[in-house]
């Protein structure tokens, strides 16, 4: 969501916490951590669960200066997570993330995870300069160079400056300059491309799938789609890219954002979508927080707002599994062509789940 300045103490707590809680022209940089499969990731809905390796690398874009720190050229840092078992020759689409506002990538390891036990390569971009902190595969860390977090230029610049971060990583992907992982590389399939994301990630997403016609299909979690104080055009405009949002019951029901973004989104005519709210949910039920806070730990209190730092009283696993299920449909229907014909209705699948009209 874009942030009010009365929320400023919120999305830094937020950015601070999630940090806490986590251990042009190509020039892809070297250093990059080799493929180390993690345990085991359960999937939902009884799934069979699969090994998921993750790789961490560096990729600078010699093309574009960076819009925060005035160098010459924009560097990134990307978690790859992509299954243990991809062999066969271009049999995985790649999906591209885009963390939260001011939160780092590693703070939606079961979220990222969950999707590349499915089958796909996922690639979770840093947005250098706009996290509270960047780490990078060389040992780097950066930490965050927003001049006003809070202005509408700032904010603008951040979603242009994300956009085009994903349009280099999959430029990259498309060239096969991206350091990828031998047999990720070669099993990923960059013709079959989405894009998801949290907040402003989410929000981003959505701007980069209606601006490149590469993407497939785009997630939106619990993105308000503005850009600065404006409604973003994604939401005025419409777009022909399929696009699931998301989103929180109290950000459903907030008359600012049915005012300022939501009805004329919902007017648009464009291609498929939908919006789907989670009940009792909270802004912050879509990073790991959700799995790794105990339910019976309170939300701070003043947090039940659009964009607070809470989880809500919903079931963690339900919101959780109901929340990877949601995003897998989405990209198993438009990037593999599989009949999930549930995702046109899926609040009679899933009980947390009404659909936002």
């Amino acid at each position: 969501m874009n942030p009010s300045p009365t929320m400023k103490p919120r999305l830094f707590a937020t950015a601070l916490a999630a940090v806490l809680s986590v251990g042009g022209a190509f020039a892809p940089v070297a250093a990059a951590q080799p493929a180390v499969p993690d345990a085991p990731v359960a999937t939902a809905a009884g799934v069979a669960p699969a090994d998921v390796a993750s790789t961490d690398v560096d990729l600078v874009d010699t093309a574009r200066s960076d819009p925060w720190t005035g160098a010459p050229e924009r560097a990134l840092a990307l978690t790859v997570d992509s299954p243990t078992n991809a062999t066969t020759e271009r049999s995985l689409p790649v999906v591209l993330f885009s963390p939260g506002f001011m939160v780092p990538r590693d703070a939606y390891r079961t979220l990222t995870r969950d999707l590349a036990s499915r089958g796909y390569v996922v690639l979770s971009v840093d947005h250098t300069g706009d996290a509270v902190a960047t780490r990078f595969a060389d040992g780097r860390v950066v930490p965050m160079q927003l001049p006003d977090p809070y202005s509408d230029a700032t904010l603008q610049r951040a979603i242009d400056t994300r956009v085009a971060d994903l349009g280099f990583v999959a430029d990259a992907l498309r060239a096969g300059t991206a350091p990828l992982p031998a047999g990720v590389a070669a099993a990923a399939d960059p013709s079959r491309l989405g894009v998801f994301g949290h907040s402003l990630g989410g929000a981003s997403a959505a701007e980069f799938a209606r601006t490149d016609a590469r993407v497939g299909a785009a997630v939106n979690l619990d993105g308000a789609l503005f850009y600065g104080s404006e409604a973003a055009p994604v939401a005025t405009q419409g777009n022909d890219r399929p696009l699931l949002n998301v989103v929180t019951d109290v950000h459903a029901a907030s008359p600012e954002g049915r005012e300022r973004y939501l009805d004329s989104y919902l007017s648009t005519p464009r291609a498929w979508s939908r919006v789907y709210a989670l009940a009792d949910t909270r802004h912050m039920s879509f990073t790991d927080a959700e799995t790794l806070v105990p339910q019976f730990v309170p939300d701070p209190p003043g947090q039940d707002v659009p964009g607070g730092f809470g989880l809500g009283s919903a079931p963690r696993q339900e919101v959780a599994d109901t929340t990877h299920d949601l995003t897998a449909g989405m990209f198993d229907r438009f990037l593999r062509g599989k009949d999930v014909a549930w995702l046109d209705d899926a609040a009679g699948r899933y009980p947390l789940v009404s659909e936002v009209r």
